[in-house]
């Protein structure tokens, strides 16, 4: 039975498929719930805790299922939630080594891996190149804020850092899918701060190309010239 300490998981369920952002929030966890109820004993790491909206959801799955589900964050979150499936660790998520002599079972692969700590492209990159490697063939990645809608201009939440940085947590979604376009899949949803998904095709073995970024072309002569007639 899984105990969370700043909201109710049943509301959670309730939510989820509704309307308002709290809705989108709601089904985007439930995204996470569904993949590894796919699971038979799954490993699960998720990297953030803060208030335990994910943590608790992927409990209540690992519970059903009969996994392991590790937690890490630099903050104390202990209390977070209670489960007798989780193991929380309060260190440094790009800690490799500290944290695989705590977890050791992380060595064997991952099943799910959750990134919602350190908001900066940088941090997500190096998460990407750690913990990548050891997620199972078949596995699968979710990236927490990703979409700048709700910090542009007039928008709800209206911040032009966040904006700025959720813009670029989605570019290294984006750049690490496209250097590696065969081995994985890779869904986005839109709506609260969304969310993207990957599935890992490629076996444990394969290391991945890290990134790849795509040219792109703004402006050519024919669209201004149709932007100026105004077909464009």
């Amino acid at each position: 039975m899984v105990y969370t300490k700043y909201f109710k998981l049943q509301t959670v369920f309730e939510a989820a498929g509704g309307p308002g952002v709290f809705g989108k929030h709601a089904t985007q966890l439930m995204e996470l719930h569904q993949r590894v109820c796919q699971m038979d004993a799954p490993v699960v790491l998720e990297c953030g805790v803060d208030k335990g909206w994910s943590t608790g959801v992927l409990a209540h799955a690992v519970e059903r299922k009969g996994g392991s589900l590790i937690s890490l964050d630099i903050r104390d979150c202990s209390d977070a939630i209670e489960s007798d499936c989780w193991t929380f660790l309060q260190m440094d998520d790009t800690d490799q080594e500290r944290i695989l002599r705590e977890a050791p079972l992380l060595k064997h692969g991952i099943d799910f891996l959750y990134i919602d700590s350190l908001h900066a492209a940088r941090h997500v990159r190096r998460q990407m190149e750690l913990w990548y490697p050891l997620v199972r063939q078949g596995g699968w990645i979710a990236f927490h804020d990703v979409d700048p809608a709700p910090y542009m201009r007039g928008q709800r939440k209206d911040n032009i850092e966040s904006e700025i940085v959720w813009r670029a947590v989605g570019q290294v979604v984006f750049d690490f899918f496209y250097a590696n376009e065969d081995d994985l899949l890779l869904e986005f949803h839109y709506g609260d701060m969304g969310m993207a998904i990957m599935q890992k095709l490629a076996p444990m073995s394969k290391a991945p190309q890290l990134w790849r970024r795509l040219p792109r072309r703004r402006v050519s002569l024919r669209s201004l010239a149709r932007h100026l007639a105004g077909r464009g």
